[in-house]
């Protein structure tokens, strides 16, 4: 059988956020992959539910509630990890607080770069070793846009500027990539998605809102050994949103060439 992504037997992975949404659904992807999975959640609950599902399917994970936004929670979780299911080779960064949070900027910020920096930190100091990958959850919101919540845009820009220092630090150590995801359907967003007309979207010419499939496949293959020479690269996940502005659809209306 061909194993396109080329995942080694006994790779483990730590995915925070892995209760819910795009956490969720890359936990369950790399399990079906073969790897073993540290589903880290700040709802212990959640963790739980996402490796208990993992192992109906007859993977294996492991399920850990911490805040990965503070040193000594994760550098503790990091040690539970590695004693429980081994070294770690693998690292997706996908936890932070939501992007309609009412914060102060300083905070906002602070607390979006330390979701991915703790886990670093600590992965990097438990001495990766094999595939050691490591894939960020941006966004479309601060690189593209610059929109929205002032905080969140600027921290989704900061976490990509992030990543590319990771993937520049060792030659030959590690890789880190981003994924940056348009709108995309997860318990965060879907009070939003309905509010505004639901999973149908007429400005993406896939005609649809995103799932958090779409953005755990695109994470998957950056994280494997088929993408061994792609390192520091922001990959957005957007069904081609970005070739259909607003100011396109206004024209598009005005002259009646609107598909």
């Amino acid at each position: 059988m061909d194993t396109f992504l080329g995942f080694p037997k006994d790779t483990t992975i730590i995915v925070t956020g892995a209760a819910s949404g795009i956490g969720e659904a890359l936990a369950k992807l790399a399990a079906r992959q073969g790897l073993a999975v540290a589903a880290w959640d700040l709802t212990e609950d959640g963790a739980r539910a996402t490796a208990e599902a993992i192992a109906g399917e007859g993977g294996t994970a492991r399920a850990y509630g911490l805040d990965v936004s503070d040193r000594s929670q994760v550098e503790a979780a990091m040690a539970q990890t590695c004693a429980d299911l081994g070294p770690v080779h693998c690292l997706a960064a996908v936890a932070g607080p939501p992007s309609f949070k009412i914060a102060d900027f300083d905070e906002g910020l602070s607390q979006s770069i330390s979701c991915m920096r703790m886990p670093t930190e600590a992965w990097i100091a438990s001495g990766p070793a094999g595939v050691a990958s490591a894939v960020y959850l941006s966004s479309v919101q601060g690189p593209r846009y610059g929109a929205g919540v002032q905080w969140y845009s600027v921290a989704k820009s900061a976490i990509d500027g992030y990543m590319r220092s990771v993937a520049g630090m060792r030659q030959g150590g590690l890789r880190a990539n981003a994924v940056l995801p348009d709108w995309i359907v997860t318990p965060r967003t879907s009070e939003f998605v309905e509010a505004t007309g639901g999973t149908e979207w007429d400005v993406n010419p896939m005609g649809r809102v995103g799932l958090p499939e779409d953005v755990a496949n695109a994470a998957m293959f950056l994280l494997s050994p088929a993408a061994a020479y792609l390192n520091g690269l922001s990959i957005e996940v957007d069904g081609g949103a970005r070739l259909r502005s607003l100011a396109w659809m206004r024209m598009a209306e005005a002259s009646g060439s609107a598909a």
